[in-house]
């Protein structure tokens, strides 16, 4: 008797830890994995074909779009639905331009997919209207317009996962995508057969973040007015304007120019479109003689007054450097301000002796040479400022006529120049005003600079006075705008190349400001090997000087 209760006591066991595994199995089925089972047989009776998302839009001050501002369409197929595969795809062939071939065999892969055209709203109606279930076109946002303004700010992204690559759509990346998703849906049966009655859905799914938009300060109108001049007179090179008090950039260019809808067209070219030259570094060339000037005045090494002779040339120690006048016997006796606005080369190397290396070096870092801007703009380069312990007494001269290792781009150039016209203090570059909800709310605002003191007011209208006195009588004359007037400087940059029939090839740069009382704006012109700042480099800053004060 008591072996049979044992044996019914170790049998109940048994089946009561049966049921709690049971019921424990049964808990986690339908309880914790329950979510993710759901999900995934509707998967298997769900066939999608993702569609692109518009990312936010990128605003100029205007509220003006660079980017979605047009639709294209791309044609979506269900290969599993297609009643006649071989007419489907010669159809979508004949209407999208596509190689039949290639839609045969992705067909033959029975996955959905896209074919990426750029149809127009008509021939995307005619494919609607085939009557062939399993194919729709359906409407997308076209990132990029097609006049590809401001392409290097803006940049691009990567088509297959519609991630920013370049420019801002890097820089701001997770703002501007969000984590949206979009695509369209069929319902199937076990036999992978659309459900009669469902038909296909364009479902949005909202993700944790939206995308937002981004505001500039870039201002369109200008922009245009800086991209035409371009256009016909720059074939390599980029153009900065900035608002000195401030540091926004109202308008930045490079050249050569890319549309960012076929960039497979420019990856191989070897005038590498798709670089930014505005933030690209390269031989300043006389534009840094600024530097030298500021670094003299502050250190009180000589006055704006001070009087020097230009022979035309000069030796250090056994070297001798020419100016570029040389051939006409020098300017004779000149005060520093018009040795300036000559762009004499004998003078600057002169005091650039009497300055010294490590003096010249620390006001170059002050004025901002040799490191990225704020800004930290995607792509932007360093430039190149040479240690001082490395400076014997020639390289020191090549460093004050911005030649030799030194190297800087048309943004830091910019800044140095609004730190000139403001008074001695140092904006830093800004390019982003805001972010707004897609809805147009302000989510978040940008603080304009307030600026470093870098400069004295003192020296800071010393090299003002320099720069017109450079439009007025020296090398800079070709830029000067008749209503407002204008200043700047001069540069023509050995690159150490040459051309087929052995001549130097130079870098011409015009880095100025206008109009000349209460400036406006600065203006940095860049010439890639366009040879001469003054003759070609200064035009272009007039006219973009001119007709950007024309319209304001």
């Amino acid at each position: 008797m008591a072996f049979s209760l044992v044996r019914l006591f170790y049998l109940l066991m048994f089946f009561g830890c049966v049921a709690l595994f049971l019921a424990g199995r049964l808990f986690y089925l339908q309880i914790l994995a329950g979510p993710a089972l759901t999900a995934a047989s509707l998967s298997s009776r769900i066939q999608e074909v993702s569609v692109d998302v518009a990312r936010g839009d990128i605003l100029d001050c205007n509220g003006l779009p660079f980017t979605n501002t047009a639709l294209h369409f791309s044609v979506l197929v269900f290969p599993d639905h297609l009643h006649n595969p071989s007419q489907t795809a010669r159809r979508l062939a004949r209407l999208t331009g596509q190689d039949e071939e290639a839609i045969t065999a992705k067909i033959n892969q029975r996955r959905p997919f896209k074919v990426k055209t750029n149809l127009d709203a008509v021939t995307a109606q005619q494919i609607n209207t085939m009557n062939s279930q399993g194919v729709m076109a359906v409407a997308e946002k076209v990132r990029y317009n097609y006049t590809s303004l401001a392409s290097h700010v803006v940049g691009y992204t990567n088509i297959a996962d519609n991630r920013g690559v370049s420019g801002l759509e890097v820089m701001y990346d997770d703002i501007l995508r969000g984590n949206q998703s979009e695509f369209v849906a069929a319902l199937v049966d076990a036999g992978q057969q659309l459900i009669p009655g469902l038909g296909y859905k364009r479902l949005h799914l909202e993700g944790q973040s939206k995308a937002s938009d981004i505001v500039l300060t870039i201002d369109s109108h200008i922009q245009k007015i800086v991209e035409a001049e371009m256009d016909k007179s720059i074939e390599k090179g980029a153009v900065v304007v900035m608002r000195p008090s401030t540091g926004e950039i109202v308008a930045m260019a490079s050249r050569p120019n890319f549309d960012a809808n076929h960039l497979i067209d420019y990856l191989k070219m070897s005038d590498s479109p798709l670089l930014n030259r505005a933030v690209s570094a390269y031989q300043p060339g006389s534009v840094f003689k600024m530097v030298l000037a500021a670094a003299a005045l502050e250190e009180k090494t000589v006055s704006a007054s001070q009087v020097f002779f230009d022979p035309g040339y000069i030796y250090v120690n056994d070297r001798q450097f020419k100016g570029w006048d040389f051939d006409q016997g020098g300017r004779g006796k000149i005060t520093f301000t018009q040795a300036i606005a000559y762009s004499s080369n004998p003078v600057v190397i002169e005091v650039a002796q009497k300055v010294g290396a490590s003096s010249l070096v620390s006001w170059a870092q002050k004025l901002g040479f040799g490191k990225k801007t704020t800004l930290n703009f995607d792509g932007e380069g360093e430039g190149n400022l040479p240690a001082p312990e490395n400076l014997y007494p020639g390289d020191l001269a090549n460093l004050s006529i911005g030649q030799g290792s030194l190297e800087a781009s048309p943004l830091q150039v910019a800044a140095m120049i609004a730190t000139i016209v403001n008074d001695g203090i140092k904006p830093d570059p800004i390019l982003v005003k805001e972010l707004r909800s897609r809805e147009g709310i302000v989510v978040k605002r940008y603080p304009l600079s307030r600026g470093t003191r870098t400069l004295s007011k003192q020296t800071a209208a010393a090299l003002r006075d320099m720069m017109a006195d450079a439009t007025r009588y020296g090398t800079g004359q070709a830029a000067f705008v008749e209503n407002g007037g204008s200043a700047g400087k001069t540069g023509s940059a050995e690159t150490g190349h040459y051309d087929k029939k052995g001549k130097s090839l130079s870098h011409a740069w015009f880095a100025g400001y206008a109009p000349l009382y209460n400036p406006a704006y600065v203006i940095v012109v860049f010439v890639e090997k366009g040879m001469s700042g003054g003759d070609v480099a200064a035009p272009i800053f007039r006219d973009i000087a001119a007709e950007t004060l024309r319209r304001k």
